[in-house]
């Protein structure tokens, strides 16, 4: 049994603000536009088993906070064979604003998150 899976990757962030050099294990996934993603597809990446790095760098702005900071989630990230449903084909990965991430599987394109969802909701009552 291989030690590792090959995914297309979906990137969704649910920040108000993009993201740029969006790596997971080294490995470039994107960019994405405040509250953007799911647009673009990172095809035939190989992923290992076993716990996950996942950084971005943060945008927007002159004068936003943070501006530039790389940010490492906060939260562990990991894969195992048990958790990816058969017939998977893609990888969701959902960005947060409290610098935490989660990992979904698909078999055809991810869709957003409950979580993530929310948050959208959120950020649209405001603008109105």
């Amino acid at each position: 049994m291989s030690n590792e899976i090959v995914l297309s990757v979906v990137l969704f962030s649910y920040m108000n603000r993009p993201i740029f050099d969006v790596l997971l294990n080294g490995s470039d996934i994107g960019a994405a536009i405040a509250y953007g993603g799911g647009g673009g597809i990172m095809t035939g990446e190989t992923i290992p088993f076993g716990p996950q790095k996942l950084s971005w760098c943060l945008g927007g702005p002159e004068g936003m906070p943070r501006n530039g900071d790389t940010v490492i989630a906060k939260n562990a990230l990991a894969i195992s064979r048990d958790q990816v449903p058969p017939n998977s084909r893609y990888l969701g990965v959902h960005i947060y604003p409290d610098d935490t991430a989660e990992l979904t599987f698909a078999e055809y394109i991810p869709e957003r998150t409950p979580r993530g969802e929310s948050i959208l909701a959120e950020a649209l009552k405001d603008v109105r």
